[in-house]
């Protein structure tokens, strides 16, 4: 593994979310004076009566104020994440992801304003920060972990890329087909990080890794092993949570991208995942994440592969779905709480989801 030259001195400190784009910056006044004025909660109150129960299934990756490195991955302040849990536990009926997939399976009504709180990945400060605030508000919630990661110690390959883009020495670098970037400033390197997660997604595993491999090489920085365990859960982290009140599904041995994979790997992907788990928590493992979130990932195979190894339910990663009668228990939808309270706030009411309902359907979705 490459060790990592001399930091810049703008990358000795942590760092905060990405900066957010001007439409975000102009929405979050109005979004704030909506839930300050009540009128979130209006909706929500509204919705309970003019519509059937919907359960919100609310997905969170990481909890903390800064990262070690730029990154995209989701992360939710602590004290918004502390301010989260007292609303749902407040305002909802906060129930485990299992028994909202056995309630969807066996056709039952959905529980009156029901939540399901979800961790994907594995990260450690969902123990260090999110844990202590679910036990003190006796909140359930459900932890998707990539198994291999977490007994191997290394990163994601989203990481590792965020990582060697940060702390690169080169000013500038042409790419190739991944692209030119320029890294002269901060927001350069979150651009060209972003930039280069993006067109590495959708290329299949195999293709990915060696490109990978290479980029580290011509940035010359790639990411010291005792960070990389750092990141992740350990054992004895999930062993502890598992018996207060966390529940941990399955999310892969690797993290792959499902889409085009034979379905004999995706098995075997899944099932390790599950058995590893099931041997640590000791007790059966029956909810499932779709790595990589998009619903592209959700093919009959994937799903027959699912009910013939007891998962009672799968959930993806579309940020605007509330989970609705009828709705397949393997396609749950979730909702992301975005950038703070009153963006939270905005989706668990019901209001930013049932707008992006409205405009699928304009467009003829």
């Amino acid at each position: 593994m490459l060790v990592p030259g001399p930091t810049p001195a703008y990358h000795r400190q942590p760092f905060s979310a990405a900066p957010l784009t001007l439409g975000q910056r102009l929405s979050r006044p109005v979004i704030g004076a909506f839930s300050r004025l009540g009128i979130l909660d209006a909706y929500g109150i509204m919705r309970r009566h003019l519509a059937p129960p919907a359960a919100r299934v609310v997905a969170y990756h990481r909890v903390g104020n800064t990262y070690e490195f730029p990154s995209d991955v989701p992360l939710t302040a602590a004290q918004d994440f502390e301010r989260q849990i007292a609303h749902l536990t407040r305002k909802y009926r906060v129930i485990s992801l299992s028994d909202l997939g056995r309630t969807l399976g066996a056709g039952r009504s959905l529980p009156e304003k029901a939540a399901v709180i979800t961790f994907d990945d594995g990260y450690r400060d969902n123990y260090l920060l999110a844990y202590p605030i679910l036990k003190r508000y006796g909140a359930p919630a459900t932890i998707f972990l990539a198994t291999g990661h977490i007994d191997a110690g290394t990163p994601f390959w989203w990481d590792r890329v965020s990582y060697a883009v940060s702390h690169t020495s080169r000013e500038q670098l042409d790419l190739g087909r991944l692209g030119e970037y320029r890294f002269q400033t901060v927001t350069e390197r979150w651009l060209a990080a972003r930039t280069i997660r993006s067109r590495l997604k959708d290329v299949l595993d195999s293709e990915k890794n060696s490109a990978i491999e290479e980029l580290v090489g011509h940035l010359g920085a790639d990411m010291p092993g005792p960070l990389a365990r750092d990141l992740f859960l350990s054992w004895d982290e999930v062993r502890e949570m598992s018996h207060n009140g966390i529940d941990f599904g399955a999310h892969t041995v690797n993290h792959p991208t499902l889409i085009g994979m034979p379905l004999g790997q995706a098995h075997s992907e899944i099932a390790r995942s599950q058995r590893r788990i099931a041997e640590v928590v000791g007790r059966p493992v029956d909810t499932f994440a779709y790595p990589d979130g998009r619903r592209a990932n959700i093919t009959a195979g994937i799903k027959a592969i699912l009910r013939e190894l007891g998962f009672v339910c799968a959930v993806y990663g579309n940020p605007d779905a509330l989970v609705r009668p009828g709705t397949d228990p393997y396609e749950m939808g979730r909702l992301s709480p975005r950038w703070n309270f009153n963006t939270f706030h905005l989706t668990v009411c019901g209001l930013y989801p049932d707008l992006m309902t409205l405009r699928g359907r304009m467009r003829g979705r």
